[in-house]
């Protein structure tokens, strides 16, 4: 069923609210990490050094296998992330930007000054 302009209208507002407000910030941050997850696991599907598969080097083949080898330790995630600074090297500008808005939740978290390597923008 198609909705009406005006149920679409009170959609987006609605969601404007949410993500402006306290409550939205963790839906925000769970989006985020997911952007992140998938921009790792579209690294991940790259040769790895000298070509070789990186499932090969760490065994993991599907995204599931992947999301719980980052599951399995708190600092997984964030560890994998780090591995791209500073230039974010071999990533399009897209999965950059995923992972550094990881990076810049972590360091936020941790009261950690802001970095001044940016990712680079999105096209």
């Amino acid at each position: 069923m198609a909705l009406s302009n005006a149920e679409r209208q009170r959609r987006y507002r609605q969601n404007l609210r949410m993500r402006a407000s306290p409550d939205g910030v963790g839906a925000q941050a769970r989006m985020a990490v997911e952007r992140a997850v998938q921009a790792l696991w579209a690294f991940h599907q790259r040769p790895g050094p000298g070509g070789i598969d990186w499932s090969a080097i760490d065994g993991c083949t599907t995204i599931a296998q992947y999301r719980s080898e980052l599951e399995r330790s708190p600092g997984n995630l964030i560890q994998a992330a780090r591995a791209f600074l500073p230039d974010f090297a071999d990533l399009s500008p897209e999965e950059a930007r995923a992972i550094a808005v990881i990076i810049e939740i972590s360091d936020a978290l941790r009261l950690a000054p802001r970095r001044a390597g940016r990712a680079p923008e999105a096209t």
